[in-house]
C-alpha cells in the first residue's frame, strides 16, 4: 500500500512539473504573425544623415545608398567555393553609404566609425568587411563618425571615385 501511495505521489509531481514545463516553454514560443513592427523614425542616425546630406553634395550625379549590405554589390558565387557558405559570411552585413553610378555599377563603399567600432567583435567584423570589399576591387573610405569635415570628405571621395572609375 505504502509504495502505491509513493509511486502516486511520484506521478503527481512528475505530472506537475512536466505541466509547468510545457506551459512555460508554450508561452516561450512567439507564434508567427504575433510581432508588431512600426515605422522608423529615420533609416539612419543623426551623424549619418550629416554625413550624406555632405556625401550628396561631393557625388553628384551618382546615386548614394544608405546602409548597403554586402549582398547587394559582392557577389558570392564565384567559381570553386561553397555559395551558401560564401552568402551567409557576407550576409546581414552592410556598408554606411556605398556609391553607384546611375547605371547601378558600385564605385565606392563608405563605413562612418563610431564609437562602437572600437569594440573587439567590431574591430573583427571590420577586418573582414575591409578584406572582402578590398578584395572585390571596391574602394572601402572609413571616417570617424564624429571626427570629419566637408573638405576632407571631398578630398578623400574624390581621389577614391577618380581611382575607382579610372582603375579598369
Amino acid at each position: 500500500m505504502e509504495i502505491s501511495i509513493i509511486i502516486l505521489i511520484i506521478i503527481v509531481v512528475f505530472g506537475i512539473i512536466g505541466a509547468k514545463t510545457n506551459r512555460r516553454t508554450t508561452f516561450s514560443k512567439p507564434k508567427t504573425g504575433e510581432y508588431a513592427y512600426t515605422k522608423k523614425e529615420r533609416i539612419i542616425t543623426q551623424y549619418e544623415l550629416a554625413f550624406y546630406q555632405t556625401l550628396h553634395e561631393v557625388v553628384s550625379g551618382c546615386i548614394i545608398i544608405p546602409q548597403a549590405h554586402l549582398s547587394i554589390f559582392l557577389n558570392h558565387k564565384v567559381r570553386g567555393q561553397n555559395w551558401s557558405r560564401a552568402f551567409s559570411r557576407i550576409n546581414g552585413k552592410s556598408v554606411d553609404f556605398l556609391i553607384y553610378t546611375n547605371d547601378m555599377r558600385p564605385l565606392l563603399a563608405i563605413e562612418l566609425d563610431d564609437i562602437t567600432h572600437n569594440r573587439p567583435d567590431r574591430q573583427q567584423r571590420d577586418a573582414f568587411v575591409n578584406t572582402v570589399i578590398t578584395n572585390a576591387h571596391i574602394p572601402l573610405l572609413r571616417f570617424t563618425a564624429s571626427g570629419w569635415n566637408t573638405d576632407t570628405i571631398k578630398q578623400q571621395v574624390a581621389q577614391a571615385l577618380h581611382a575607382s572609375v579610372f582603375e579598369k
